[in-house]
């Protein structure tokens, strides 16, 4: 069994992932992704408001506890989606290995 252009791909895009940490890929990406979730949901409620023409509600938006709750929130959500992904590919990676050193030592052979 041969590896395909995506796998390949995959395999090269991971190991240089891997390089740089588990922990810098977590986190990052995490926290990048719960800041971007807690960011859109806030928008999403200040619209809320602002149809509502609740314009009183919107004078500490981005100030209030609850934006900082919201963030704290989904940035653990997102360090925790992370830290699967990271064991999903990790996990991909290794079997996509196994199947490459079996293709090269099958190539090698004699016969």
């Amino acid at each position: 069994m041969r590896l395909n252009k995506a796998e390949t791909r995959f395999i090269g895009n991971w190991a240089k992932t891997k390089e740089r940490g588990q922990w810098r890929y977590i986190l990052t990406r995490g926290l990048l992704w719960g800041g971007l979730v807690g960011f859109l949901s806030k928008l999403f409620q200040v619209w809320d408001a602002l149809k509502a023409w609740d314009t009183g509600s919107l004078a500490n938006t981005f100030a209030s506890s609850d934006f900082v709750v919201r963030l704290l929130i989904y940035s653990v959500i997102g360090i925790g989606i992370h830290a699967y992904h990271w064991n999903t590919n990790t996990q991909r990676y290794n079997q996509l290995k196994n199947i490459e050193r079996k293709t090269q030592a099958a190539a090698n052979a004699p016969g």
